[in-house]
């Protein structure tokens, strides 16, 4: 009995490797023509027929289409210096990289179709087929759930260990080196926006975000939590702590010059132990303990960082302001907010996604501002909004810069008809500023954030600034990676070039934007195509009035009723008395 149990288990041991094995070597199937076709037909044309990343398109794309001759993978579920796996590519494929020119393929192609192309693109680098075993993937466990105190201790992580210097302060992507990163290419290159994870390439889950931290991006400025590339690497918690603090004071006892001294020794030996493990060298079993303790500690601090992250942005991607979620401006007795006012806080935004302008030239293909976010209070004379928005730089001139090119100034512009259509069905003004039907804009630039210019546009070659300038108030800052404008204006105005607002009334609204430091200027910008808002109307005083009125009538009705059926219940009593 024994015997067969032992053998039983021995076979499925066996097969169980073989999956294994298999699931390495067979996820894609082998390399055919169809792969090649469908390659050509769909990924060429910004990929290169070759896969350099030099397709036709490519001139005009940021980032720049992956060079697959080179095997490097941004994102992985693999360690640092490890090729993919196949099913990391076809899930590249599948969902695209959003925040990128890099679209998803799940609705275009089949899945065996991308398993093809998966195949394929293998082909351009010799390191997948000299690759003998599967490629060390990240490890999960130890996992640390979410909560607020986690995030909180990944916040202090991600200043510790320099986040703060490329993904800025709250981390919109604004820190002071980020207008000067560039790729293993030399191309110019973003860090992301942790505040908008709907843009995360990879995934948003804390596991996701866990493993660009151990992974890396290759290719990018983003490096592996490993080795010298890791504050204090090889050291416990404790001996970190320990040694931030030597390091911080203007003189340390000899005493702390010889503890720090074994500290950085320590370091030393771990760092050389990850460069022996990522070149190949086979650790002895001393070499292997170091590396798996300064690893442990890494995961710890890594899971509690992408906790912080993932608490940088909403759960998913804010609704587009149309329907119930359209802009509704509140009514208020009181005097309209100012920008600082906490009052805003009480009202939820009105999202508008942008994307580029490439109806006509200069076009924008790599949009670098997401999106505006807008409230509005208004009262029975003025109306007011609040107009925010991200961007990584503050430009408030041009400026000429060897590395990262020209910058121009940063603006946005509101957009309204001059007169707002009578209905649903009634024809708007061309959304691209116009033409024949003219449209009515408020043009605002950072160099001069306490102004907004009127202007009536026909068209973007027929722009006109209104001579009578309206009494518009305005207040504009950037911080933190952020743009917040704040104008207030009367409902009606006597000049008839003016919208004129009353409530009830759904006007149409669209938005231009320009970030300096992407190259926006004039016609190359951001856009949306019209939306709308609405004054919402004041609530009617008879609805207190009604109630208490029906309630009268009710009570009257009852009393009334009760009377009669007593005078009733007398007369049929007094009746019988007489018989």
């Amino acid at each position: 009995m024994f015997r067969k149990v032992f053998v039983l288990w021995s076979i499925l041991i066996g097969f169980t490797i073989f999956i294994s094995i298999q699931s390495y070597t067979q996820d894609a199937p082998e390399v055919s023509a169809k792969g090649k076709e469908v390659y050509e037909h769909s990924c060429a044309h910004c990929h290169g027929i070759e896969g350099r990343g030099d397709g036709s398109a490519a001139e005009n794309l940021l980032p720049k289409p992956r060079d697959f001759t080179r095997g490097l993978y941004k994102i992985r579920s693999t360690e640092s210096g490890e090729l993919p796996t196949d099913q990391d590519l076809f899930d590249i494929i599948t969902d695209g990289m959003p925040g990128s020119s890099m679209p998803g393929w799940e609705s275009q192609l089949k899945a065996d179709e991308r398993w093809e192309v998966v195949s394929y693109i293998k082909t351009f680098y010799d390191g997948f087929k000299e690759r003998e075993t599967p490629p060390r993937e990240i490890s999960l466990e130890g996992k640390i759930a979410y909560s607020a105190e986690s995030a909180q201790i990944g916040k202090t992580l991600y200043t510790d260990l320099g986040c703060i210097e490329c993904h800025g302060n709250v981390g919109r992507g604004d820190g002071t080196s980020a207008p000067t990163l560039t790729d293993a290419w030399n191309d110019r290159t973003w860090p992301a926006n942790l505040a908008e994870n709907w843009n995360f390439r990879g995934g948003t889950d804390t596991e996701d975000i866990f493993k660009r931290f151990i992974g890396g991006i290759a290719g990018s400025p983003m490096p592996a939590f490993e080795g010298d590339s890791f504050l204090h690497f090889g050291l416990s918690s404790e001996e970190s702590k320990r040694l931030s603090e030597m390091e911080n004071k203007d003189e340390m006892t000899p005493e702390e010059e010889e503890e720090s001294g074994k500290l950085y020794e320590k370091m030393d030996e771990a760092v050389l132990v990850a460069l022996d493990r990522a070149e190949g060298t086979e650790l002895t079993p001393e070499a292997q303990k170091i590396y798996d303790d300064a690893m442990k500690v890494v995961a710890e601090k890594s899971w509690h960082l992408a906790n912080y992250v993932k608490s940088l942005s909403p759960e998913k991607r804010p609704e587009t302001a149309i329907g119930n979620n359209s802009l509704r401006s509140q009514y208020t007795v009181e005097e309209l907010p100012i920008i600082e006012d906490e009052a805003w806080n009480t009202l939820e935004d009105s999202y508008y996604p942008l994307v580029g302008q490439v109806v006509i030239e200069p076009r924008q293909f790599n949009p670098t501002i997401d999106s505006v976010r807008v409230k509005s209070f208004y009262n029975d004379t003025e109306v007011a909004f609040l107009f925010t928005w991200h961007d990584r730089t503050h430009n408030i001139e041009v400026e000429e810069n060897e590395d990262t090119g020209t910058s121009y100034e940063d603006g946005i512009a509101i957009q309204f008809p001059v007169k707002p259509p009578k209905g649903p069905t009634d024809e708007k003004p061309y959304f691209l500023w116009g033409g024949k039907k003219p449209v009515y804009v408020w043009q605002w630039k950072a160099s001069e954030q306490d102004k907004i210019t009127e202007l009536t546009v026909k068209g973007v070659n027929n722009v006109t600034v209104q001579e009578n300038q309206g009494d518009l108030n305005v207040k504009g800052e950037y911080k933190d990676g952020e743009y917040r404008l704040w104008v207030k204006r009367a409902l009606t105005t006597d000049d008839k070039k003016d919208l004129q607002l009353e409530p009830g009334v759904f006007v149409p609204i669209a938005f231009s934007a320009w970030d300096g430091a992407n190259g926006d200027k004039d016609i190359k910008r951001v856009m949306s195509s019209w939306y709308s808002f609405v004054l919402e109307p004041v609530p009617s005083s008879r609805r207190f009035i009604y109630p208490p009125i029906v309630a009268l009538l009710s009570v009257g009705f009852l009393i009334g009723l009760r009377g009669f059926v007593q005078r009733r219940n007398s007369a049929s009593d007094e009746a019988e008395t007489e018989q």
